[in-house]
């Protein structure tokens, strides 16, 4: 059953996701009722869109390791609990030489359990906020507005995590997208697609979601050319490098100016993929057929063509040329600026912000500048926090943001906490239910 509203609380999320998820938990978990807290958000399952993304990927295992998982607590980590569950040492063996990723369908149903068992379902007021507005009487808090300016609630802390922003096309592939006779068959490995048998697909990009792509296409029997702006990228086993995620690199990495961070970001982000070996089985084995190609340049020209499209790629070594193709998938992510996601743009707007190139310049704790107070924080994570926390879109980052952000608040409220037996006992429980629901998920196969 949904929250009431109007409601007051001690702290919202305003958004549904993953991140919302994170935060819930780890303040149930505090000691934080189900009554302090509210989710803001129409959709019924906080992975729901995650899930949809790793559909339309064909993903199957992430490329974290055990460690990302949706317990508040970092222990039992995802391959304790996995090898608990399938009673295998397996899960263990592999997490010491860092080769376990935690399957898709097991970390929903792990999700699945934490949402359950925490109640999420009982804090979240099934809207979208469009505005939020600093008030310092009685005490400093946020009113809180859906998105036709009705008031639908009052919370002293507020954690920002609206999601990713849209997914970004390059220029030549956003231009022709409005054309009706070529939009369908220019996609991003994001959104659902079909390949058939014997297609010839451009793929953009080198990063994970590009290699999925390629994996997909050429399991179809299609064709793929893998095309680069630069010399695709070394092997990386996570987005950004391992000492990123842990807390001595995130506090070195926090004490760069800005400017330094943002930079830094550009070059550790640029198309990062794990070395996975069925893939690397599945393109050699393209390769011999002729089916897999590579390539670094630009397309220049698109138009409709006999097999689809009529493509011009300008090569950066040899001039490729007009190529006939079903169709192009864009591996290119999603826009990151802030402005482009309409509560942060007004926000940023209304009290003029600082903002450099789409990249809101957050405090060093994620909090909102001119807005965050001890007291009464107002903090962002995800996407928009990867200038302070680089991993932040990960399920990893969110944590450890999440886990941040609701240790402010416990201070700032003087909060009871949960004694350590009964959080102890509230671990074990979850992990043991978790383990009991992995026993009917299929054990995803390991691909690194």
């Amino acid at each position: 059953m949904t929250a009431a509203y109007p409601r007051d609380s001690v702290l919202a999320v305003i958004g549904d996701g993953l991140g919302s998820l994170l935060v819930h938990a780890t303040a149930r978990y505090l000691g934080f009722d189900n009554r302090q807290i509210t989710v803001f958000g129409p959709s019924v399952n906080p992975v729901g869109t995650y899930q949809q993304f790793a559909h339309n990927l064909g993903q199957t295992v992430l490329r974290s390791e055990s460690e990302s998982h949706f317990l508040a607590p970092d222990w039992p980590t995802f391959a304790q609990i996995d090898a608990w569950s399938r009673r295998s040492p397996a899960p263990l063996w592999r997490s010491t030489r860092r080769k376990y990723n935690p399957g898709v369908p097991e970390i929903l149903t792990e999700a699945t359990v934490v949402q359950k068992r925490m109640g999420w379902e009982e804090s979240r007021v099934p809207l979208r906020v469009g505005w939020l507005q600093r008030e310092m009487e009685p005490m400093p808090h946020f009113v809180l507005y859906d998105e036709d300016a009705n008031f639908v609630g009052r919370s002293k802390h507020v954690m920002l995590a609206p999601g990713h922003g849209p997914l970004s096309f390059p220029p030549v592939l956003a231009k022709a997208r409005t054309d009706p006779s070529l939009a369908e068959r220019i996609v991003q490995a994001y959104e659902p697609k079909r390949y058939v048998p014997g297609g010839r697909y451009i793929v953009l990009g080198a990063g994970i979601a590009s290699v999925n792509e390629w994996a997909n296409i050429l399991d179809v029997g299609g064709s793929a050319l893998a095309l680069t702006r630069n010399p695709q990228p070394e092997t990386q086993d996570l987005n950004v490098p391992r000492c990123l995620f842990e807390s001595l690199g995130i506090d070195a990495y926090v004490a760069l100016p800005f400017e330094q961070r943002v930079r830094f970001l550009g070059e550790v982000l640029k198309g990062t993929r794990p070395d996975r070996r069925q893939w690397l089985e599945r393109i050699e084995r393209g390769q011999r057929e002729g089916r897999f190609a590579a390539a670094v340049g630009d397309i220049a020209e698109i138009e409709a063509g006999a097999a689809g499209l009529h493509v011009r790629i300008d090569g950066k070594s040899t001039d490729i040329g007009w190529l006939d193709v079903t169709g192009i998938v864009a591996g290119t992510g999603f826009n990151k600026s802030v402005l482009t996601i309409p509560l942060l743009r007004r926000i940023v707007e209304f009290y003029d912000l600082p903002v450099d190139n789409g990249r809101l310049k957050l405090q060093t704790n994620c909090g909102v500048p001119g807005l965050d107070r001890p007291e009464s924080r107002l903090c962002c994570m995800g996407l928009i926090a990867n200038n302070v926390i680089p991993h932040g879109d990960t399920i990893a980052g969110l944590k450890f943001i999440a886990r941040r952000f609701v240790s402010d608040v416990a201070r700032a409220e003087r909060l009871r906490r949960r004694s350590f037996p009964r959080r102890l006992s509230l671990q074990l429980s979850m992990g043991r239910d978790v383990a009991r629901a992995l026993r009917s998920v299929p054990t995803t196969e390991q691909l690194a």
